[in-house]
């Protein structure tokens, strides 16, 4: 086994006090989040009908404010920690990996009647409950943002010799979908934190800047091959060991 590159001391210090930053103001924000959801929540169980239609909006907006607010804070606080909280590389079978994120998704693949599919995985170097947390975040997202067709997903992965930049051998995995698809402008900002493409769909806009994480983590890159109305290819490059 072995452990990403270490970072120089400076580097450790700041990313440090970064996610000693993340911490603290995520744990003294959520406190307030929660404390205006439930007194939100309270209001609307005990007088919600003493009042008129604006004033039971204005519940509903603030409620659903708070609940945003705290969901943001949990994207913050998971991507700040996906260094501090990463454990060593190790030899990792792909396929079983995607076999369990597709069992703790089981029912939200039966809600959207998608059709899961995959090709030949391969073994990586990787953190398994990161890498599982990346392939999670994908299929979520292929799953919130499908269109009226029945949802269609495949995972396939090949073995690439990269550019002459960089003389390493990688496997590069596609997760493709025929769904809502990606506009053009959007494709350069979807792994950006808080970045949203589609405002009808629920969600932060977090989980795509998790996933960037987790793979640069790993040293490898990710991007988006997108057609509006056709679908989606989220791909990744991860080293071969």
């Amino acid at each position: 086994m072995f452990s990403s590159d270490p970072l120089p001391n400076t580097a450790k210090s700041a990313e440090q006090s970064l996610q000693e930053l993340v911490y603290a103001v995520s744990h003294d924000l959520g406190a307030s989040a929660r404390a205006i959801k439930g007194f939100a929540d309270l209001l609307t169980r005990r007088y919600a009908e003493s009042l008129d239609a604006d004033g039971q909006n204005f519940l509903r907006l603030m409620s659903k404010g708070a609940t945003d607010l705290q969901a943001q804070l949990d994207g913050l606080l998971a991507y700040s920690r996906i260094e501090s909280r990463g454990q060593p590389l190790s030899l990792t079978n792909v396929a079983e990996v995607w076999q369990s994120v597709k069992a703790a998704t089981a029912s939200r693949i039966r809600e959207a009647a998608a059709s899961i599919e995959q090709d030949e995985l391969p073994l990586v170097m990787a953190d398994t409950k990161q890498l599982a947390q990346l392939l999670s975040e994908l299929l979520e997202n292929a799953i919130k943002f499908r269109g009226e067709k029945p949802l269609r997903v495949r995972l396939a992965a090949e073995r690439i010799e990269s550019a002459q930049t960089d003389p390493r051998t990688l496997w590069l995995f596609r997760l493709t979908d025929n769904g809502r698809g990606i506009a053009p402008q959007h494709l350069a900002r979807v792994f950006q934190m808080f970045q949203r493409c589609h405002s009808d769909v629920p969600g932060v806009g977090a989980g795509l800047a998790v996933a960037q994480r987790i793979v640069q983590r790993h040293g490898g890159t990710i991007w988006a091959e997108s057609t509006v109305s056709a679908g989606t290819s989220i791909c990744f490059t991860l080293p071969v060991s």
